[in-house]
């Protein structure tokens, strides 16, 4: 009893040292919230390129350990087996190089022909807007404000004059722009780069970096929890891979059927707009909208009736793909049902924005298993204490236990 009491001290004790040093941690966020916020961004500034480089490594592992298994797969030693490595992730790079060559291609020329048409356009809309604007001033002024329209009209042409007086203060501040823009560009791509060769580091040696990941699991995680976090790890790793698959899957077979259905109606750009369709499709559900509106804008180059019909087949082909096609492949892919996969994109959209429409579906893909065996571990212990009470009622009721 008073070895109980004891404990029930202690581990009072320790709940009341655990929140006084919580909070006071967290009074000293709140009073140096300043430097915290900017240590933070230190630390992500740096850790962003090492962080882009494991999510630029684990897609090009899922081309690459296909490549692995089809590359010479019975050679354990020799030349084909080191080369194994170096050949698969040189053949990974040019794949992907080969299809993004291959993307350009069919929709860059496309895209060009119809800029010029699509620029004349929009100048003979903005021209036509601008002259009922002008006819109909009394209207303008009274829906967005006589001042409003005034002020813009005077920032404008005191700046053009000051460029033109040699007045240098709006040109400076131009000036200023365009460096500030073209410096974070740089930086941009150098994040890119250093994000590059550490995928290429972590692909050259990814068992030995996932055998320091499993001894840094054994060092500082407790042996009891270890083995789920490896559970939860491979469970996420596949999670993602599949839905990475499955979603490239339903790219390709919706701007598929979008360049087939658009050849078999005789619209135009087909093969480029299927392409976009397709290459946007990889946002998932509501991705193929945004080649929709490119394909809009040049069909409109030929024929704006065409454009109408365009959104008509792509509204049918977009019901076609959200009730059957991408529940059927990236939910099947994942392991999902199809109303969870909608809710997961639409959950992460609304959270996340585009990246968390990537996420969502794999993160719920995820919990969904996880809850799911650790419901079958609580179910198989359930039935086998069950077990065990029926094996103590039997030997009670039996001659046996009654002596």
């Amino acid at each position: 009893m008073v070895d109980t009491n004891r404990n029930d001290i202690k581990r009072s004790v320790t709940l009341i040292a655990c929140a006084a040093g919580f909070a006071f941690l967290a009074a000293l966020g709140v009073m140096y919230s300043q430097q915290l916020f900017a240590a933070l961004g230190a630390v992500w500034a740096a850790a962003f390129p090492l962080m882009l480089g494991c999510i630029i490594a684990f897609l090009i592992n899922l081309v690459m350990g296909r490549l692995e298994r089809v590359y010479f797969p019975s050679a354990r030693s020799g030349v084909l087996a080191a080369s194994r490595r170096p050949v698969c992730l040189i053949a990974s790079f040019a794949v992907i190089a080969a299809v993004v060559a291959v993307i350009v291609n069919l929709v860059l020329p496309e895209l060009k022909a119809s800029a010029g048409v699509i620029k004349q356009g929009v100048l003979m809309v903005a021209g036509d807007m601008y002259g009922w604007a002008q006819a109909n001033v009394d209207l303008v002024a009274s829906a967005f404000g006589a001042a409003n329209i005034e002020e813009i009209e005077t920032a404008f042409t005191d700046f053009v004059t000051s460029v033109s007086n040699g007045d240098s203060a709006g040109f400076v501040s131009v000036v200023e722009s365009v460096f500030s823009t073209a410096g974070s560009i740089v930086h941009n791509v150098f994040a890119f780069i250093v994000a590059l060769v550490f995928s290429l580091y972590l692909l050259l040696d990814k068992e030995r970096v996932l055998k320091g990941i499993d001894t840094l699991v054994e060092l500082f995680v407790p042996v009891r929890f270890a083995q789920s976090l490896r559970h939860a790890g491979h469970v996420v790793n596949q999670s993602f891979s599949r839905f990475i698959t499955g979603q490239c899957i339903e790219a390709v077979i919706l701007g598929t059927l979008c360049a087939i259905g658009m050849a078999l109606f005789g619209m135009p750009y087909a093969v480029a707009i299927g392409a976009c369709v397709g290459l946007t499709a990889l946002v998932p559900v509501f991705g193929a909208w945004l080649g929709g509106i490119i394909g809009v804008l040049m069909i409109m180059t030929v024929d704006p009736m065409q454009a109408v019909w365009f959104v008509v087949f792509l509204v049918v082909l977009q019901q076609l793909e959200t009730h059957l096609i991408y529940p059927n492949v990236v939910g099947a892919s994942v392991g999902l049902p199809g109303i969870w996969v909608f809710a997961g994109v639409l959950v992460g959209g609304a959270l996340f924005g585009v990246v968390g429409m990537f996420v969502g579906v794999p993160t719920l893909a995820t919990i969904r298993a996880l809850a799911m065996d650790r419901a079958a571990k609580v179910r198989a212990r359930r039935a086998q204490q069950a077990r065990a009470r029926d094996d103590e009622r039997l030997l009670s009721d039996s001659p046996e236990g009654q002596a």
